[in-house]
């Protein structure tokens, strides 16, 4: 005989579930922020190479190359994570139908395993999908830099001392009649 669970037990549960909840949220979250983020980029991307001003060629070319596969790559795991949400919704469906039914718990217990392998998955891909676009940040930093290392007068510590500005000058004062 089961007994029916204490007022705390029954708290602590909905405080979990909650939680869940909060976290599936955030996940979502996530990956819409980095979709969006790389979309952004990619489109940035696209139009610095339409640029007049931007240098390309050697490391700037690699850096904008290397940034633009990895913005790309981040745009991948999003759908490669969406997938494994919806493997992972429908697993549980599954858990919950089988339980209502009920099942042999031998069904529900693969069910969940299933279920917890694709949560485990789903992770690690959000993990390696921030880290990635992160790098992806950092080399396109990088790439703006050498590309547009002439605009940003980058070419040393000298421009102080040899400026390519004019200075002003007072103007000269007129005798007095």
């Amino acid at each position: 005989m089961t007994t029916a669970p204490s007022n705390g037990e029954e708290r602590l549960r909905e405080r979990f579930v909650r939680w869940q909840r909060e976290l599936r949220r955030n996940l979502g979250s996530h990956v819409a922020l980095i979709v969006s983020w790389s979309a952004g980029a990619l489109v940035f991307c696209g139009a610095l190479l339409r640029d007049k001003s931007a240098q390309f060629g050697g490391a700037a070319t690699a850096f904008f190359l290397i940034a633009s596969f990895l913005f790309i790559v981040c745009l991948t795991i999003a759908l490669v994570i969406s997938w494994s949400r919806l493997a992972d919704t429908r697993a549980t469906l599954r858990i919950l139908s089988a339980r209502r039914k009920p099942e042999p718990s031998e069904i529900i217990s693969r069910l969940e395993e299933q279920a917890k392998k694709l949560g485990k998955y789903t992770w690690r891909w959000a993990k390696v999908q921030l880290w990635l676009f992160g790098v992806a940040s950092i080399i396109f930093f990088a790439t703006m830099i050498l590309c547009f290392r002439s605009r940003l007068q980058l070419s040393g510590c000298s421009t102080l001392t040899s400026s390519s500005t004019p200075t002003l000058s007072a103007p000269a004062s007129s005798p007095k009649p």
